[in-house]
């Protein structure tokens, strides 16, 4: 059974005119006669019986009709489907945000302010999810990670957030503060593990009893004097009139650094426009030339 005869059988359903269906199909009426004998024979039951000059649709042939018309009208819509999911591909972001949430949706919505039409899926940290553009943090210095494509680097000091009442303006050593209560994101938060690290290769084990998966939580539970926590010193946003305020950290190191990464497959059209509005986005977050923006090939 071919869709060819499927059609054909179901021209001549419709019209119940052999000839008038062989003039709107093009073809001769003796191929179109043979072709629905093929068909007949190959299901072994009789669709259409004669009715005077006329022909009709048999039981078998009426049941037949009933599943060749949803199934060719579903088929008659495929080139649609493909263009429409052509061009949602090509207005769709997929991103994976491991970290620097919230420059990323401050990226997002200016983008979406002059692109209305780009639509984004966005994943946190899901490894199976397909993506076009990953954001993630690491110690600085970090190695390319093997599913990417290109990667941009930039370099961010990371400082310690403190109670406004505390704050002095001179850079602080981590050993000052040994003992001190700590309010930190949550272990499983990029940011995190970053710090963590870092506190471990200087010697540094901070007191936390605080952990939240939410930076304003974390802003909020220092402003109220709870403790003190480390902070990027720009892709969180300002603090100005918070009472929290950063203090630089004088021991050796204390620096982050934000991967912007592509996936490996070619990126639709929004996700390359969006690729390249995130790096200038973030340069002029992080400050332009302080940024300290790398190529990883």
């Amino acid at each position: 059974m071919e869709l060819l005869q499927l059609r054909y059988f179901h021209e001549v359903a419709q019209t119940q005119h052999m000839t008038n269906s062989a003039k709107r199909l093009g073809v001769a009426q003796p191929a179109l006669t043979q072709a629905i004998r093929r068909l007949e024979g190959e299901l072994d039951a009789k669709l259409f019986e004669r009715v005077g000059r006329n022909i009709r649709l048999t039981p078998c042939g009426e049941a037949l009709e009933d599943k060749v018309a949803p199934l060719l009208a579903a088929f008659d819509e495929i080139p649609s489907a493909i263009a429409q999911a052509k061009g949602q591909e090509r207005n769709t972001v997929r991103i994976d945000v491991e970290a620097a949430t919230t420059m990323t949706v401050d990226a997002i919505a200016a983008f979406r302010a002059t692109v209305p039409q780009a639509a984004f899926v966005i994943n946190q940290a899901n490894n199976e999810a397909r993506w076009d553009v990953r954001v993630r943090t690491e110690a600085h210095g970090g190695a390319a990670m093997p599913d990417t494509r290109t990667s941009e680097v930039f370099r961010e000091r990371i400082c310690l957030a403190v109670p406004k009442a505390q704050a002095n303006g001179e850079p602080i050593r981590l050993a000052d503060f040994a003992g001190a209560p700590f309010v930190c994101l949550a272990g499983t938060r990029g940011f995190r593990g970053v710090c963590d690290e870092l506190c471990l290769k200087a010697g540094f084990a901070p007191n936390v009893v605080f952990e939240s998966d939410s930076p304003d939580v974390v802003r909020k539970f220092i402003a109220l004097g709870l403790g003190v926590g480390f902070w990027p010193e720009r892709s969180w946003g300002a603090l100005e009139g918070s009472e929290v305020v950063l203090t630089p950290i004088a021991d050796a190191g204390f620096e982050r650094d934000i991967v912007v990464e592509t996936a490996k497959h070619p990126l639709g059209q929004k996700a390359a426009e969006f690729h390249a509005f995130l790096l200038e986005f973030i340069r002029r977050r992080m400050g332009g030339v302080d940024a300290q923006a790398a190529h990883r090939a």
